[in-house]
């Protein structure tokens, strides 16, 4: 992840969908958190979205315009009533060439994070939905936050949540959270899930082992993770949660009623070239609180 400048904004994508329009509202109140801009963009698209050799209307170019700045009209405006006494440092908005997903991550490189919705205007099935956000989730240069709908919790309301599973991959993503639950003066769950898949390459026979033993050996893998922080973040109160199961179940259990929820992009037990674990994945398509993606 690339190093944000100190007064980098916080970005988030318009396509003028509702689930678009519900993530300005929570970006507004995380840029007044971290005392920076809310820079509101919208893409135009391809040139044309037929191809080549397609004639269109005379007048298409201008709707496609009319419309996207009315988007961010009505974005900046929901922006502003977030809260009246002035929620946002400053507001912005910008048009952006191309398609949504080049164009959002070209706009993370000076983002302090990019926010968006997790369904668009061109949801067709379940396995479409999203695009725009798995492709921030594989190549963004900042956190990138995600919201399903409905309206997902505001900042200072519940807790935050953050998955750790030990490894290098999961400490960008600690450090995020616990910026996070300290800007809002919350408690921090940390929590560590295992179960004997994510040991097979570790232990030939997973069924002789003594699981007493191995499951005080993940506590220890917790405490070494965290150890250090505490010092950092003196007054923001940390609960060890280690759990046997499947990761993006129990995660998205605790994170039900949490105010975020942070994840890393690879897990113990990622393969090498994966763009986004499979944690991750599962929890785009399924956390019902707001969601942070910190690539590794």
């Amino acid at each position: 992840m690339d190093t944000v400048e100190t007064n980098a904004p916080v970005v988030v994508g318009i396509d003028g969908s509702d689930s678009s329009f519900d993530a300005v509202g929570w970006a507004a109140r995380e840029s007044r958190l971290h005392g920076c801009p809310l820079h509101l963009v919208s893409a135009l698209g391809a040139p044309t979205p037929y191809g080549d050799g397609i004639r269109l209307p005379p007048s298409y170019f201008a709707d496609r315009d009319r419309a996207v700045h009315g988007h961010l009209a009505r974005a900046a405006a929901i922006a502003r009533d977030v809260d009246s006494a002035a929620a946002v440092t400053e507001i912005t908005t910008a048009v952006l060439e191309g398609p949504a997903r080049p164009a959002l991550i070209e706009a993370s490189k000076s983002a302090r994070m990019v926010v968006v919705g997790s369904r668009g205007l061109g949801q067709v099935t379940a396995a479409l939905a999203g695009s725009v956000a798995v492709a921030l989730a594989a190549h963004a240069h900042c956190p990138i936050v995600v919201l399903r709908p409905p309206a997902a919790p505001t900042p200072g309301g519940g807790m935050v949540v953050v998955g750790i599973d030990g490894t290098e991959n999961s400490r960008p993503a600690l450090a995020a959270a616990l910026e996070e639950a300290a800007l809002r003066g919350v408690g921090l769950v940390a929590m560590h899930t295992w179960s004997p898949s994510t040991l097979s390459t570790v232990f030939d026979d997973q069924l002789d082992l003594p699981w007493d033993e191995v499951e005080v050996a993940e506590q220890a893998v917790l405490a070494e993770s965290l150890a250090g922080w505490a010092e950092r973040y003196p007054e923001t109160r940390v609960s060890r949660v280690v759990v046997r199961g499947n990761s993006a179940d129990e995660l998205r259990a605790r994170a039900a009623e949490a105010a975020l929820l942070v994840v890393g992009t690879h897990g113990r037990g990622g393969f090498a070239g994966m763009l986004v674990g499979s944690t991750s994945t599962v929890l785009l398509h399924s956390a019902t609180c707001p969601l942070m993606i910190v690539r590794s």
